[in-house]
């Protein structure tokens, strides 16, 4: 009986397994280009893609480059202008840093987001999004510098606003407790924000206005002939499409029929028997691995700021010998004594190591090692290597 019963099991599976193979062969290629057909993307040529304003820089004479999924925010020297349209995917503390110094030596950074994700990108510049109650359709522009010539109305679909401080940044579109389109200054570059992505999109592109509007914005911060990044790296497409396309529905139908599958076939296995008559006893090994878990997890958060600590004093050490400064004052002392000794960008970068440090237990290994390769250059330490990080952490 025993043997009849695995052989149906088998003889199940064999048959799912054939059956769902070319759906999940479908659903994976569906899922891999699912990043080209996302809302703002370069490459999604439907209503919600920007390809045909990619399109019309080329032919105006700039220089466009993607930054492929997968690669590492890093624009050089020579791109003058990065537009960020509808990010999902995180920005890591790295990215946020280099995006920061290249604007900060003269690039232009154009932010279009219309929703709550991604938003350390925005707080890294004190800036954030807000609900609207009612979708504002259309929008004039108050200042001239993206109103010239003039744009009169700009269907813009706004459904949130962009928090920030009127002091701080130019309200172009709105006013300062409902702004829409803002720019600010950073250094030597600047960085412009708008609340909607529509004006962008192949689609709004055809509204009254927007064509007009994007066309100025351009116009006014790169010249011609200037290299224009697109931010694809961090394009993730929304859950929607795994409901709404073949291809969607190929990849959760395979997902599925294996769960359940597995799901009966342990049930009705006898050792998926045995384990449910041992279901506290499993609960409380669970629960020990646990907790466990958790002391190990806030024993490597210590380790962190032990680690920090270390390079920290070898750094404080070495700046201090350079420039006359005392090593024994505080963080936000130790940098203010530094400032009339430093460049822009050496500042900066001091800067970046003391704000992270107080953010030791938050950061994964992966940060940590890029905090430490920065602290690193300035004192020339041993980069934290793998093996390195084991022993230091092992200590």
């Amino acid at each position: 009986m025993l043997l009849q019963k695995r052989f149906l099991s088998d003889l199940i599976g064999v048959v799912l397994i054939l059956a769902l193979l070319p759906l999940l062969v479908i659903g994976v290629a569906g899922w891999r280009h699912a990043p080209q057909q996302a809302r703002g993307s370069a490459l999604n040529q439907g209503g919600d893609g920007v390809s045909v304003f990619a399109n019309w820089l080329q032919t105006q004479g700039f220089q466009v480059v993607m930054q492929q999924t997968g690669d590492s925010l890093r624009p050089a020297g020579q791109d003058r202008l990065m537009f960020i349209i509808a990010p999902r995917s995180r920005f890591r503390y790295g990215e946020l840093y280099n995006l920061d110094v290249w604007v900060r030596n003269g690039g232009t950074l154009i932010i279009a987001q219309e929703n709550g994700q991604s938003r350390e990108l925005l707080r890294y510049y004190d800036l954030g999004l807000g609900r609207l109650w009612w979708p504002v359709a259309q929008s004039g522009l108050a200042l001239p510098v993206f109103n010239w010539p003039p744009v009169d109305q700009a269907a813009v679909n706004a459904r949130r606003f962009i928090e920030a401080d009127c002091g701080q940044v130019a309200v172009h579109m709105g006013d300062c407790e409902r702004p829409y389109l803002v720019a600010m200054g950073r250094g030597q570059g600047q960085i412009i924000v708008l609340s909607a992505v529509t004006p962008f999109t192949n689609a709004g592109l055809r509204q009254p206005g927007n064509a007009r509007l994007v066309e100025n914005i351009v116009l006014a911060t790169a010249v011609p002939g200037a290299t224009i990044l697109f931010d694809e790296a961090h394009r993730q497409t929304s859950l929607a499409w795994l409901f709404t396309t073949p291809t969607g529905w190929a990849l959760w139908l395979t997902v599925l029929g294996i769960a359940l599958f597995i799901a009966w076939n342990s049930a009705s296995s006898p050792a998926g028997r045995v384990r449910t008559k041992s279901g506290r006893g499993e609960q409380e090994v669970d629960t020990a691995v646990a907790i466990n878990q958790l002391a190990a997890a806030e024993r490597q958060f210590r380790r962190h700021d032990v680690i920090m600590a270390h390079y920290w004093r070898r750094l404080q050490q070495t700046l201090a010998r350079r420039h006359g400064v005392d090593p024994t004052l505080p963080d936000a002392r130790f940098v203010a004594a530094l400032k009339p000794h430093l460049t822009e960008a050496e500042l900066g970068v001091v800067s970046y190591l003391v704000t992270y440090k107080e953010r030791a237990d938050a950061l994964t290994e992966n940060e940590l090692r890029q905090w430490v390769s920065v602290a690193a250059e300035l004192t020339d330490q041993q980069p934290l290597t793998r093996e390195v990080y084991e022993y230091q952490k092992a200590i």
